[in-house]
C-alpha cells in the first residue's frame, strides 16, 4: 500500500470508531457528545464526487505474493522435554534455565500452553547457531 492509501484507511477507521461509540451512546441511552470533527469528516466524504470513489474501486488491487504461511509445529510436553534436555546436555544448561524463567516458570512442567512451547523449542533451537 502506499502512504497515501494508508493515510486514508487510519482516517477512515477513525472515523468508524468514533461513529461506533457514538452508535453505542445512544443505544445504551446515553446522549452522545456532539463531535463536531465527525460530523465535518462525514460532511466532507459526502462531497468526495462520484466518479473519483468509482475509479478507485475499479483499480485493482495491488497483489502482494503472499508468502507460504507454515503452520507451527505442535510439540507435546514430552518432545520438548527431549529437545531441551539434548540442548542442556550440549551445554546450554544455563541457557534454557534463563528461558525457562523468562517465560515466569523455574520448572518446564509448569508451561502448558503449546504457543510457549513451540517458543521454546524455537529459541532452544537457537542456542549455538548465533
Amino acid at each position: 500500500m502506499k502512504k497515501k492509501e494508508v493515510a486514508v484507511l487510519i482516517d477512515g477507521l477513525r472515523r468508524l470508531s468514533a461513529l461506533t461509540a457514538e452508535i453505542a451512546d445512544s443505544l445504551a441511552g446515553k446522549e452522545a457528545p456532539v463531535n463536531n470533527q465527525t460530523a465535518d469528516a462525514i460532511e466532507q466524504e459526502a462531497e468526495v464526487p462520484q466518479a473519483e470513489t468509482e475509479t478507485q474501486l475499479e483499480q485493482p488491487a495491488e497483489t502482494v505474493p503472499a508468502e507460504e504461511v507454515v503452520p507451527a509445529k505442535v510439540y507435546s510436553f514430552e518432545e520438548v522435554r527431549g529437545i531441551l534436555a539434548d540442548r542442556a546436555r550440549a551445554g546450554f544448561r544455563e541457557e534454557i534455565k534463563a528461558m525457562l524463567n523468562a517465560h515466569g516458570a523455574k520448572q518446564l512442567s509448569e508451561i502448558t500452553d503449546p504457543a510457549v512451547l513451540a517458543s521454546l523449542v524455537a529459541e532452544a533451537e537457537a542456542f549455538g547457531n548465533g
